[in-house]
């Protein structure tokens, strides 16, 4: 879907089986935009984004992440490891093309803006799972007579 989806938008686009297979491919070509899959074979997509980043042409070549994994953990993994920006599975044609239409437009100012804004979402968003999960482990205290009549 994804290379269809580009290719019919007019971008040209090489596409990787594997971790592995990307890495070999980005060190022989440069590329502008760099569309990582998390959860791959062989390799994870946080394996490949380290190693992306000590290739020096592509120390700063933009990246989106593409995962089904949408937790606040793997994003500020993603934004410390200089990923671009996050595009959470299941998403439509359009969300992608704008995703790469925006990231290939941006400025690199533009560009470090939104890493430091996906980090911040990722930071409240872990912020409000956590208070989620110990407001549904901490034990409620009983409600008084008065609640309980009123409840029945």
């Amino acid at each position: 879907m994804i290379y269809h989806s580009l290719r019919t938008a007019g971008y040209s686009v090489t596409e990787a089986a594997d971790g592995e297979e990307a890495l070999k491919k980005l060190k022989r070509t440069k590329f502008d935009l760099v569309l990582l899959d998390i959860m791959m074979p062989r390799m994870s997509g946080y394996e490949v984004l380290d190693q992306l980043r000590a290739i020096p042409k592509h120390e700063q070549t933009p990246v989106i992440v593409i995962t089904a994994k949408h937790d606040p953990h793997g994003v500020m993994r993603e934004v410390s490891s200089g990923a671009t920006d996050h595009l959470a599975k299941p998403f439509l044609p359009s969300e992608l093309e704008a995703t790469v239409e925006r990231v290939l437009r941006s400025p690199g100012d533009d560009v470090e803006l939104g890493r430091q804004t996906l980090g911040r979402s990722a930071d409240l968003y872990g912020s409000m799972s956590d208070l989620h999960r110990q407001a549904r482990d901490d034990p409620e205290p009983d409600p008084s007579p008065s609640r309980r009549r009123r409840a029945r």
